[in-house]
């Protein structure tokens, strides 16, 4: 093997080990834990058939802001997994959002640990907005905690789209 054969075979195994490979993601161990999906920058409950509310990026994109809680956790580390899907045909109008996180954990016992205000990017407005869409969230911890949620309501421009 010539030696640039070499070097850009080295290359392609250090990508492979930075990105991950495929079935490297933990696994769920156990019942879920209580988990909750919700909205905002800061925890927002949602009610079942309430409008997402969309934004616009100040750089050129739009998103939903997603915010969530899981009560008993006694690691705050997990791989946290988000999307949205039109509910007619369940086709994905978010970008792809598969992210190791940390939960704050709740400031008191019995509180929640958070994960407030994190961007899912829908790039394709036009398939998504004034439609029903599915939101929905799951995480796993390493040690194979787990919880998943999902609310389904209308997309639509939030009232002020540039918080």
């Amino acid at each position: 093997m010539s030696a640039r054969a070499l070097r850009w075979s080295g290359l392609l195994a250090l990508g492979l080990v930075l990105t991950g490979c495929p079935g490297d993601d933990p696994e769920p161990v156990g019942d879920p834990v209580r988990f909750e999906v919700g909205t905002g920058v800061q925890f927002t409950a949602l009610e079942e058939g309430a409008p997402l509310e969309l934004f616009q990026g100040g750089q050129g994109s739009q998103h939903v802001f997603v915010s969530m809680r899981a009560w008993d956790l006694t690691e705050m580390e997990a791989r946290v997994e988000l999307a949205l899907e039109r509910t007619s045909d369940g086709e994905r109008v978010s970008s792809r959002y598969k992210v190791d996180l940390r939960f704050e954990p709740g400031r008191a016992e019995g509180e929640p640990a958070l994960l407030e205000g994190l961007l899912l990017v829908v790039p394709d407005v036009a398939q998504a907005v004034g439609r029903e869409v599915r939101l929905k969230a799951s995480f796993t911890s390493d040690l194979g905690q787990h919880g998943s949620d999902s609310h389904t309501g209308t997309l639509d421009w939030a009232a002020n789209p540039f918080p």
